[in-house]
């Protein structure tokens, strides 16, 4: 990723059984092992469908500078109201000065 772009997030799901209430989308970002931001969205509550439904993130802006240019992990969550981890994973993304 290019420092100081400014991106979104976009995540399809679909809720199969049973309804879910108070879903809430959860990111930690890391650098080094550190945590240095915590994002937690509301994202709603949704019916049972067949059809995939999917949720954007508010629009952020990467770091800039010499000192935030590096690799991030990424740990994201969507939990609900109940304390159900529905969908948990990782990932990682480098912040540069230029593509190559």
């Amino acid at each position: 990723m290019k420092e100081g772009v400014s991106y979104k997030i976009k995540i399809e799901f679909q809720v199969q059984r049973e309804i879910v209430t108070g879903l809430k989308y959860i990111q930690k970002t890391y650098r080094k092992g550190i945590c240095v931001d915590k994002m937690t969205q509301m994202v709603g509550s949704y019916a049972p469908k067949e059809e995939m439904q999917s949720y954007v993130t508010p629009l952020e802006d990467a770091p800039s500078g010499l000192m935030a240019r590096g690799h991030y992990t990424v740990k994201s969550l969507f939990t609900d109201d109940d304390g159900n981890e529905h969908l948990k994973w990782d990932w990682s993304f480098d912040i540069k000065k230029d593509w190559d």
